[in-house]
């Protein structure tokens, strides 16, 4: 039975587009894998800068594929958005969906204090590429931080050689950088809030969740660090912890997530925050009170003890009654003598 046109039409189309999707993506694999095998040195730094003053820093691009790898060299502002602490880089296009304008605006901005050596690399297989960038802070710069990504993105292809037709660059979505945190000197603006210090109110098992989430009002980075200790009813301690070691980038607030005890818990218990941040060692504090009660391990032993003691008591009336039948004909038989020896 032969299939009509239009259903053979549209089955060469379907294998068409899959084949393609197939192609597109042994290629993309590819590509990642040859970007898994890049690795930056180092991957963040921090950088102390006078206003007017000119620095160098220094980055490394390893390669550890059995091929080179070509690709552009930039470098961009970068900002942290979300409460995990997240870079987003502000090339002109994110920016404008970012900050509402492809101008970088100045609080942000030092990708333009920064001079690359080349604008386009290529790495050697088992090789490095080292990178000397120059620094240059306008002496009208204000004390802060401004924060920068020097990274290196891999095309598919390698560049060719002169006089040859030049390539049609296909980069890949994965951008290697390195993170710079600078401060420019001066005094600067050290403010943080406790936004939120809480753990749910009533749990089953241990450890609890404890959710920490720390606003920065500041003008440069912070991290803070502290415990959180666990004490019962009694005010007994029970469990602590370090809170986790993190930066939180200036106007973004940052959720940390910690646990504390152990599964078998039973009660009220008081967890505590005592952490400290910047150069001055400032208090963050908060307190938060919940209940432990494992209600379905409770309710089985309930259960469990009911029923041992309705049989028990079954157990004991069958007894009784059984007791009482012995004595009923114990009564008779005794009667029965009576009368034979009267």
């Amino acid at each position: 039975m032969k299939l009509p046109n239009q259903k053979i039409k549209i089955l060469f189309f379907i294998f068409f587009v899959m084949s393609l999707l197939v192609v597109f993506q042994i290629k993309e694999t590819q590509a990642q894998m040859a970007v898994s095998k890049l690795t930056v040195a180092p991957s963040r730094q921090e950088l102390l800068i006078d206003p007017g003053e000119t620095t160098g820093i220094n980055i490394k691009f390893l390669n550890q594929e059995k091929m080179p790898i070509s690709g552009t060299l930039k470098v961009v502002d970068f900002i942290v958005k979300d409460k995990e602490g997240s870079p987003i880089f502000l090339d002109p296009e994110t920016a404008a969906a970012i900050v509402g304008t492809t101008q970088i605006p100045a609080r942000f901005s030092a990708a333009s204090w920064v001079t690359l050596p080349y604008e386009r690399i290529t790495i050697a297989a088992d090789n490095k590429v080292s990178i000397d960038a120059k620094i240059t802070a306008p002496a009208n710069a204000e004390p802060g931080g401004r924060y920068i990504a020097i990274y290196f993105e891999p095309s598919t292809t390698l560049p060719q050689a002169e006089g040859t037709p030049k390539e049609a660059a296909s980069p890949v979505t994965v951008r290697l950088a390195g993170l710079v945190y600078i401060r420019v000197s001066g005094p600067i603006k050290e403010e943080a809030r406790l936004v939120q210090f809480s753990a749910p109110r009533f749990s089953e098992y241990g450890p609890v969740p404890i959710t920490t989430e720390i606003l920065n009002l500041g003008s440069y980075h912070i991290t803070p660090k502290g415990t959180i200790t666990l004490t019962n009813l009694l005010g007994g301690r029970v469990d602590e912890v370090r809170l986790e070691e993190v930066n939180v980038f200036p106007d973004v607030s940052r959720i940390l997530e910690s646990k504390v005890g152990s599964r078998w818990m039973f009660g009220r218990y008081k967890a505590e925050l005592a952490a400290s941040f910047g150069e001055t060692g400032q208090a963050l504090t908060g307190t938060v009170f919940f209940w432990v009660f494992p209600w379905k391990v409770v309710t089985a032993l309930i259960l469990v003890a009911i029923i041992i003691a309705l049989l028990t008591l079954i157990f004991y009336r069958r007894f009784r009654k059984h007791e009482e039948e012995l004595e009923e004909k114990i009564e008779d038989l005794e009667g029965k003598l009576e009368e034979k020896e009267k």
